[in-house]
């Protein structure tokens, strides 16, 4: 079994519900529900550069693993060149929204950083450790309690929500939103962070409920 492969598939699934649930909750407020499906087509675009962020930190941890090291500091630094690559592309993608993206690096590369580093410090201990246990579940539990693992999902995902809203001041959008885009931005990141906690903790709640008895 490819354990770098299944890694990736958990934490694309993992993100996909995040946007999913994200998307189902913006849904309850008026202004969302007018705006909902153009913006459910940017989320969509919007988490799929983020599974494909994580799936190339989760593959590089894989790789130091394989060769017995830790990762440095020229490897974040690597990365975050490679999540820019990633994000041309979806400034490409999005082009066809009423908004205009122009992503300030100095002000979102501190927080991709730790998101990066707490990614690749928890793929990587998964994965040492699941070379010695067959079983995923029981590798989890092996390595961390049940309060620290849904704290590590917590703030990873967190970490992205603290961006996003970061992200939506490089957002310009339509003059006549300008005035409720700080209020918007407020209520998404909000939202996202409630969804977040609450993946987290189910998340978890899974992985522990019966930790030795599967995958």
């Amino acid at each position: 079994m490819d354990k770098v492969r299944v890694l990736c598939a958990m934490s694309g699934a993992m993100m996909q519900e995040f946007s999913t649930r994200t998307a189902v909750r913006l849904g309850d407020y008026t202004l969302f529900r007018l705006m909902l499906p153009p913006f459910q087509a940017f989320l969509d675009i919007n988490v799929r550069k983020e599974v494909e962020k994580n799936r190339l930190v989760i593959r590089h941890a894989g790789v130091a693993q394989r060769g017995r090291r830790t990762p440095q500091e020229g490897d974040i630094q690597w990365l975050l060149q490679q999540a820019r690559d990633i994000d041309r592309k979806f400034l490409q993608q999005a082009a066809p929204f009423p908004i205009n993206i122009h992503i300030e690096y100095r002000d979102i590369d501190q927080l991709r950083a730790r998101r990066i580093e707490r990614l690749l410090e928890l793929a990587g201990q998964l994965l040492s450790q699941w070379e010695v246990t067959p079983r995923f579940r029981t590798a989890v539990a092996r390595l961390y309690s049940r309060a620290e693992f849904e704290s590590l999902l917590c703030e990873i995902l967190e970490l992205y929500c603290a961006e996003t809203r970061m992200l939506s001041r490089s957002v310009h959008i339509p003059r006549i939103f300008d005035s409720a885009r700080d209020s918007l931005a407020e209520t998404v990141h909000s939202v996202m962070v409630r969804v977040a906690r609450g993946l987290a903790g189910e998340l978890t709640h899974t992985v522990y409920r019966r930790p030795h008895s599967s995958a």
